[in-house]
């Protein structure tokens, strides 16, 4: 497959002017991907008490979080806040009082402290764990697999069966500069003895405004409820530097109806086993790396996109030369025979308007004419106020990938990363269709319910074709301590590309404790 880059998407904001930002704010830790806080500030900014909206890049840094929650605090006192909101605004404030105190400058940095602990047990019925992602597994096809019920899960694995997993969150300061954060995850299971691993540890500083992270972070870049097309969390966190802004700035110059800006670049490497993974007589490269370029820009209160590129590049005995790395920039490539690199670039977008918001991305896996070719999308519909006060709120997805996504004739274990797609898990030539509604009552208490219909592998005759649905909730036993669960049921057609019918059923409970 000839391959060309699509590099357009960065050069279009090489003329922006980054002006210099006065005083310099402390380094916090981030709060983690799946952490209930995010829930509570897309909740805060669909109904209109967040003043910009929050860009596609997470994880969001405490210090954010912060912002957003004096800036919820000031638009409630001209605009009444339901119950509910009030007090999941809240916790918030309770939560991230040391940096608002930061913020209000009453205090130069925050201690490192246990941020949240978690024990899960789950049951998963299942007649067959996990499936595999193609049919044509290792065949230059993903080599991955997934799970019903498996979206977000950092790296994890549900077995048949019995399911604990404990989690803990320590972080904080080590200095105004200097930030850490570690969480190690405990998980037994009916297939396996007893596991510990550091499921993120990760060390952040900075100069000037620029920040710095070195270590294992979760990520999830785009905008998608259910996934995203390039970047996302599902898989297990990767061992990365990370290069960002620590707050938005706005554009200088006579680019300055973008607004306001900020720049992400991270580059992490791949398993060391990639050749050992793929089908015999194919290709792949141990140590490939995954460099991702990102910029964000929120011109009005009520939109907000990013440009992005992520590229699997290099490896052993695959490494870029001087000509590579410059025909890489200028979006040159070679035939198939000399390729090094996998790119997917593109961008994605959220509008806020009264009563809704509306979001997208949209990405190639080539590149043509300067515009991504072979494209995937998602589109979605975000309904904070099915009644007045907003106590039922509703999301609507769908998202596509063609034959050509998450795929290469080189790297042929294709996007992916310790058998998880690096992307969404739905994997090549997929469709999703999703809708969601959720009901929020006073204590912080919630109920909610979901249905998905995932289409993997298209282009098979017997494709495995997904019914998933299950009902959640979320009780408030007393302060800081919360039971989440879940119950789910899911319909597997053609399960394993063939006539079979599977089946399986979920349920989880979770005792958690947020502080």
């Amino acid at each position: 497959m000839k391959k060309s880059l699509f590099v357009g998407m960065m050069a279009a904001t090489a003329s922006a002017v980054m002006p210099g930002m006065a005083g310099a704010q402390a380094v916090t830790a981030d709060v983690p991907m799946g952490s209930v806080y995010y829930d509570y500030v897309d909740k805060l900014s669909g109904m209109g008490y967040i003043d910009d909206l929050p860009d596609g890049a997470r994880p969001y840094s405490r210090l954010q979080m912060a912002k957003w929650v004096l800036q919820a605090e000031e638009k409630a006192k001209v605009k009444p806040m339901p119950r509910y909101l009030a007090e999941e605004l809240a916790t918030l404030r309770e939560s991230f009082a040391a940096e608002v105190e930061t913020l209000q400058g009453q205090r130069k940095q925050d201690d490192l402290a246990l941020r949240q602990a978690s024990v899960q047990l789950a049951s998963y019925d299942s007649d067959q764990s996990s499936y595999k992602q193609s049919q044509k597994r290792g065949d230059g096809q993903p080599n991955a697999h997934w799970q019903p019920f498996g979206n977000g899960t950092n790296g994890y694995d549900y077995a048949d069966g019995f399911n604990a997993v404990a989690k803990a969150e320590v972080s904080g300061n080590i200095g105004h500069q200097t930030a850490i954060s570690v969480t190690p995850r405990l998980s037994f299971n009916d297939d396996d003895d007893a596991k510990l691993k550091f499921e993120e540890g990760y060390i952040k500083t900075k100069t000037g405004i620029v920040e710095y992270t070195a270590g294992r972070e979760a990520m999830s870049y785009g905008q998608g409820k259910t996934g995203k097309l390039v970047l996302d969390h599902t898989m297990k966190p990767l061992t990365a530097v990370q290069v960002h802004l620590e707050d938005d700035v706005p554009v200088g110059g006579f680019f300055r109806f973008l607004g306001k800006q900020n720049y992400h670049v991270f580059y992490g490497q791949l398993e060391g086993d990639r050749e050992d993974r793929v089908k015999s007589g194919h290709t792949d490269y141990d140590h490939a790396g995954l460099l991702g370029l990102r910029a964000d820009f929120t011109p009005s209160k009520a939109f907000t996109f990013g440009l992005m590129r992520v590229s699997m590049l290099g490896g052993d005995g695959n490494g870029l030369s001087k000509s590579d790395w410059r025909h890489w920039g200028t979006g040159h490539n070679d035939d198939a025979g000399e390729d090094r690199w996998n790119d997917i670039a593109g961008g994605d977008f959220r509008v806020r308007l009264p009563g809704v918001q509306f979001y997208g991305e949209v990405y190639g896996e080539d590149a043509g004419g300067l515009q991504p070719t072979e494209r995937g999308y998602r589109f979605g519909t975000y309904l904070p106020q099915l009644t007045k006060d907003g106590s039922w709120d509703m999301t609507l997805e769908y998202a596509s990938t063609n034959p050509f996504w998450y795929v290469h004739q080189k790297y042929q274990n294709g996007w992916t990363y310790s058998d998880d797609i690096i992307g969404d898990a739905m994997g090549n030539n997929a469709r999703k269709y999703y809708a969601g509604v959720n009901h929020y009552l006073p204590g912080e208490n919630q109920i909610g319910a979901y249905f998905m219909r995932t289409e993997f592998d298209r282009s098979t005759l017997n494709h495995p074709s997904v019914y998933e649905a299950a009902l959640t909730g979320r009780v408030k036993l007393q302060d800081h301590f919360f039971i989440d669960g879940s119950l789910g049921l899911a319909k597997i057609e053609h399960a394993d590309y063939t006539q079979r019918k599977d089946k399986d059923v979920f349920a989880t409970a979770t005792a958690r404790w947020q502080y």
